[in-house]
């Protein structure tokens, strides 16, 4: 995944509503996310399955950040 999509990425984690982060399960975690990134940039089918795989490593983390956000 390039540098750019994974900052773009944070940046939409930053942006989501953090009670959304924290209460939402983790297939609606991962769908919202995916979703605030393909807004802001186009993702072919390979760069979607890669944010996904990556979001899905990264959900505790994600928590972590909206429970102390």
């Amino acid at each position: 995944m390039s540098p750019a999509t994974i900052r773009l990425f944070w940046d939409s984690v930053s942006q989501v509503n953090s009670h959304a982060l924290h209460e939402s399960d983790d297939s609606e975690l991962i769908l919202l996310l995916m979703e605030e990134v393909r807004q802001r940039s186009h993702l072919d089918p390979h760069q979607q399955n890669d944010l996904n795989h990556y979001i899905t490593n990264r959900l505790p983390l994600i928590r972590e950040i909206a429970t102390c956000g």
